[in-house]
């Protein structure tokens, strides 16, 4: 018995060329190396929540920033205050909108002076009264005190100069004039003006 062995289509010395190959198999043909593709990006789902987190902050701040350290407003107590309401957008392409944000905006300062308070028409204790400011002119009565002392006053220096006219006992009637500049009085009770 005899083996057979392949035929060579070459000469056993020559290298086989791309293609050939054994008598009766098909031709050498390589396979191409696949190509590798770079891994898919991974979607950041976290980037859209941390946006509306931080626009979620930033308008408690802005919302909080009206108060002061008491935690009242900052303007006048009992002055209405206009509201202004804030939208503030998601980021582009989030699926959760952006908070409203409500901020109270102190409106204008106001700064209101009280008048002087009037002159009196009547005086009550003792002292140094301004005409015109603390008391008006007019004819005064006071009541039965004896040990009363008044002085209607060009000033309010103190000297005997200042002194217009002046008088002392119960159941006094003195007359202020608008040209006087004060009015003292000493010991005298409570005046009442009569006219």
């Amino acid at each position: 018995m005899s083996q057979q062995y392949p035929q060579y289509t070459n000469s056993p010395n020559q290298p086989l060329q791309p293609g050939e190959g054994f008598s009766g198999n098909p031709p050498y043909n390589p396979m191409p190396e696949p190509q590798l593709q770079p891994p898919p990006k991974k979607r950041r789902r976290w980037v859209p929540w941390v946006v509306a987190a931080g626009t979620f902050l930033l308008g408690l701040i802005i919302g909080t920033s009206g108060s002061n350290g008491s935690g009242s407003p900052t303007a006048g107590a009992g002055v209405p205050q206009p509201t202004v309401t804030k939208t503030v957008p998601g980021p582009a392409g989030a699926t959760v909108a952006g908070p409203t944000v409500t901020q109270t905006v102190p409106g204008p300062a106001k700064t209101v002076t009280a008048p002087p308070p009037a002159p009196k028409a009547a005086i009550t204790e003792d002292g140094v009264f301004l005409v015109g400011t603390d008391i008006k002119p007019g004819t005064y009565r006071n009541g039965n005190e004896g040990d009363c002392y008044w002085a209607r006053l060009k000033n309010t220096e103190g000297d005997l100069d200042g002194i217009n006219a002046n008088g002392n006992g119960g159941n006094q009637v003195v007359t202020i004039k608008k040209t006087d500049k004060a009015f003292e009085t000493r010991r005298c009770g409570s005046w009442a003006r009569i006219g």
